[in-house]
């Protein structure tokens, strides 16, 4: 099938997170799709399904969101999506429902008005500490405004990034490392995130990463932005790219490594931690 991820190797996806601690945390960072498949399959498909359509019932408020007029873009992103192999059911009332409930992918469309691209319709079942409700109708540079590092130049180049898309799909990585493994994150701690200690950092810590693409819609001429959690234990990272991530614990600037979820605190703990010997 044309959409399923490599299943001979879990883990390939750690390959792609960056960890040059001359990096900048917030950044573009993007690159062709290449060879690589536009949807992912793999071995979480059913249960991550399963919690999209659980909570679609339960709480449909908050995981999707469309306003007038993003019916047809949806229908579009619907009919990719079974281009792509995806059978997709006649669920709810709007097109990029449906769609957002049959892939691992969250979907969110994009809008381009006077002011910026508008994010118009989502479904969101996996969000990294946001909520959709406060996102939907604004543009870019207002959706990402909380964000460290989203810097107006940054904003530019996104936006003429996607203005000038045309047939290309492009994509891009972020991670964080969580105390929290679950997929639905809508809200950050209050207290910010407790300090593992280093006998449980391997285990109890979590990589998060969003592997997002983006793509311009031809009918509608919309944009489609689609966001795909994978996660893994830290001590997976750690066994497969022990140097990498040892380079960046020593030396990153501490304030693009809390960015990352690992503040010094944090940080100590992971560097005092015994060896990872968990899957090698």
């Amino acid at each position: 099938m044309p959409m399923t991820a490599d299943s001979a190797d879990r883990w390939w996806w750690l390959d792609e997170i960056e960890l040059d601690p001359g990096t900048p945390p917030v950044r573009m960072g993007t690159r062709g799709l290449g060879d690589q498949p536009w949807l992912l399959i793999d071995d979480q498909r059913e249960a991550e399904l399963a919690l999209k359509a659980e909570l679609h019932a339960e709480r449909p408020a908050e995981v999707f969101a469309a306003r007038e007029g993003s019916e047809e873009p949806g229908a579009e992103v619907a009919s990719m999506a079974r281009a792509a192999g995806v059978t997709i059911e006649p669920v709810g009332t709007h097109p990029l429902q449906a769609a957002g409930l049959a892939v691992q992918e969250d979907l969110c469309l994009l809008r381009r008005s006077t002011d910026g691209w508008v994010l118009e319709a989502a479904s969101v079942s996996f969000p990294s500490r946001w909520r959709l409700a406060d996102k939907i109708g604004l543009t870019l540079g207002d959706v990402h405004a909380p964000v460290a590092g989203y810097s107006p130049k940054l904003e530019h180049r996104v936006t003429a990034l996607i203005d000038r898309l045309e047939d290309r799909i492009v994509r891009r990585r972020n991670w964080f490392v969580h105390p929290d493994r679950a997929l639905h994150q809508p809200d950050r701690p209050a207290h910010g995130d407790p300090v593992i200690g280093a006998d449980r950092v391997w285990a109890d810590l979590w990589l998060r990463s969003e592997r997002q693409t983006l793509r311009r819609l031809r009918r509608s001429d919309w944009a489609l932005f689609t966001i795909r959690v994978q996660q893994a234990p830290l001590g997976e990272l750690f066994a497969r790219r022990e140097h990498d991530l040892l380079d960046f614990l020593h030396q990153a600037d501490p304030a693009d490594a809390a960015h990352h979820g690992l503040g010094p605190a944090q940080t100590d703990q992971v560097l005092a931690a015994d060896p990872y010997v968990g899957s090698r």
